[in-house]
């Protein structure tokens, strides 16, 4: 059987102490304050063999009102029920206890028909809370009546626990921490999932401070390892007593982030007041106990006996997990006003009263978890790895898995492969269509482009988004043929913008008279004071001619159409066929052109190796035959 954890909850001088001696032989009135005013003022807890030799976890939880955590409600049959015991039950109930026992302790010192009567009181207590059907087994510590008809529903309440399945996220929220000689510093708590060994470096949040685990011990007995539902103490190394108090939270490194702000869903106690908009309250979550302030979602007041959605404000760093349950108390007088739990642990600051807003709790609350994935894609507009979506509402990877492969059978998601992360399809068009608008805009101010630097596309809508991951969406809008890649630029497909800039008449004109040229190119400010166009409209079309091969730029101002290029590659080919090399000036003369036309035209042959130098002869090239054709 998997571990199991166990608490007692009840109003003081109850008996919850003197029952768990009763049950384990362990008195967790172990502070000399705590034997002196007869009551518990720190987490005590004690193992407890059952006849099937399964081991439980009982934590006796104090009965002081400043304390409320969970598990067998103890009851005195004495006084019945009391103030805070009708407060434990709302906590349970706030909880989602289901699984639980009433223990009627004190039976000793009344009679049979008293007995029957706080039995009734008990069960009407239950009534319309998660606990209603729940045995009530009557006990007493002092002569053993009860004891073991309730060991028996203990044991059957631990089977029916062993069965739920723990987050493998190892975390351990702690509620004691002090000092041994001869060992430093020990924390002590319940492992709430997963499993740490002996030597692994841990995370103390929400400070960051890291340890190692020097030492372990369950159930007072030194072990290599602790897991999910184990009572446990950590001896960590590298770390000091001062640097780590009860609520504190032990995880492994890098894996969870303290936050101050959550999404959540909250019940308020029936007959109780209600929780107003920006309300400062307690908030009981884990070990922890932390001032926040209430944002109510939807309304500016959750009545008492209602539900609502709200995001909790934390007036210092917390851990807080989607599904961890917490309990709401007022600032002052502290009394239990409503819990609930965590919907969204990474969330940001939402409009109260946005439709949106009430529709991304409502997911978080109701959908399932292929509903939860498709929503975190879509409302992060982010692109996510497998771990990053974990990270966001730490599911079980391997569902989480399944659902995205299935999601991008259905065309519902993208994956970018090259870094195995994914996006929603509506946020990868919506970026597709954040770069169509660069190029609007484009052509709007410079009519005679058409290709945008994807650095300045980077800087400009993906600022956001790290090299590799640009990298990955770029390289799948071109896979998908949404655009095209040009050296370092970007295009938009088809060249639809290269034939609209083509058939404009400027561009005509200019290309018409540089052909006219022919080996005798024409300066910027010549083509405007001839063609009568503007000197920038001028400069533009050259740059566009070049940047589609249209013309050639032989450098030095030195601009030739490439068609007139082409034929006078076809006049230094004769010349090369008939002498297998040529001088500059034979090629000089053979064009008619001058001399630094001639060394222009044949350094552009010798870069792209039609040609080759050879001091100062020319011989064909390693390409001699590939270009110009």
């Amino acid at each position: 059987m998997k571990n199991v954890v166990m608490g007692t909850a009840g109003h003081i001088d109850h008996g919850k102490t003197a029952l768990v001696k009763r049950l384990t032989g362990v008195d967790t009135d172990r502070l000399e304050e705590e034997k002196r005013r007869g009551m518990t003022i720190e987490l005590g807890f004690a193992p407890l063999t059952l006849p099937s030799a399964n081991v439980i976890s009982i934590i006796d939880v104090p009965g002081h009102e400043k304390f409320v955590k969970t598990m067998v409600l103890v009851v005195a049959s004495d006084e019945g029920v009391m103030p805070q015991t009708r407060e434990h039950i709302d906590i349970l109930s706030l909880l989602n206890v289901k699984a639980g026992v009433v223990a009627l302790t004190k039976t000793d010192l009344v009679n049979d028909e008293w007995l029957e009567m706080v039995k009734e009181e008990v069960r009407k207590a239950l009534v319309g809370t998660t606990l209603e059907t729940i045995q009530i087994i009557p006990v007493s510590s002092v002569n053993g009546r009860g004891i073991d008809n309730l060991i028996v529903a203990l044991e059957q309440l631990a089977v029916a626990a062993a069965k739920t399945n723990p987050r493998e996220l190892f975390r351990l929220p702690v509620d004691r921490v002090f000092t041994m000689t001869g060992y430093g510093t020990v924390i002590t708590g319940t492992v709430s999932g997963g499993k740490v060994f002996k030597g692994d470096v841990v995370e103390i949040l929400p400070s960051g401070l890291t340890a190692r685990i020097r030492g372990i011990e369950v159930h007072n007995m030194s072990t290599e390892n602790a897991s999910a539902g184990d009572r446990c103490a950590l001896n960590l190394s590298g770390i000091e007593k001062v640097d780590i108090e009860r609520g504190d939270v032990i995880a492994f490194q890098g894996i969870i982030k303290p936050t101050r702000i959550v999404d959540a869903v909250l019940y308020t106690v029936k007959g109780k007041e209600g929780i107003s908009h920006n309300q400062r309250v307690h908030v009981h979550i884990g070990t922890k106990e932390v001032l926040a302030r209430v944002r109510v979602l939807g309304t500016e007041e959750i009545l008492g006996g209602n539900k609502g959605y709200v995001q909790l404000r934390f007036e210092e760093p917390v851990v807080a997990l989607r599904e961890d349950r917490f309990i709401i108390r007022s600032y002052s007088p502290v009394n239990t006003l409503g819990g609930g739990w965590i919907i969204f642990h990474s969330t940001q600051n939402r409009q109260r009263f946005s439709k949106e807003s009430i529709d991304a709790l409502s997911i978080g609350e109701q959908g399932d978890l292929k509903e939860i994935i498709n929503f975190i894609l879509k409302s992060s507009g982010k692109i996510l790895s497998i771990d990053d979506l974990w990270r966001e509402i730490f599911a079980d990877k391997d569902e989480m898995q399944k659902i995205l492969m299935s999601e991008l059978d259905s065309g519902k998601i993208v994956e970018l492969k090259e870094i195995n992360k994914y996006l929603s399809k509506n946020i990868y068009y919506e970026l597709y269509e954040k770069v169509n608008t660069e190029f609007e805009q484009l052509y709007k101010k410079y009519p005679f482009r058409y290709q945008i630097d994807r650095e300045e596309i980077k800087s400009k809508v993906f600022y956001d988004l790290g090299s590799k991951s640009f990298t990955a969406l770029l390289n799948n809008f071109i896979d998908n043929k949404l655009f095209e890649l040009d050296g370092n630029f970007i295009i938009q497909p088809d060249r639809l913008a290269i034939h609209r800039i083509l058939i404009m008449k400027e561009t005509s004109v200019i290309e018409k008279a540089l052909f006219e040229d022919g080996l005798n190119t024409r300066t910027i400010q010549q083509l405007h004071q001839e063609t009568k166009i503007e000197s920038n409209k001028v400069e533009e079309i050259e740059r566009f001619l070049i940047q589609t091969g249209i013309i050639i730029d032989l450098r030095n101002g030195i601009l030739i159409h490439s068609n007139v290029l082409k034929k006078a590659v076809e006049k230094i080919r004769i010349v090369l066929e008939q002498q297998g090399s040529a001088t500059a000036a034979q090629i000089r003369d053979c064009l008619g052109v001058s001399r630094k036309i001639a060394i222009a035209l044949l350094e552009h042959l010798d870069r792209i190796e039609v040609t080759q130098r050879v001091d100062d002869i020319r011989k064909p090239g390693v390409h001699y035959m590939d270009h110009y054709i």
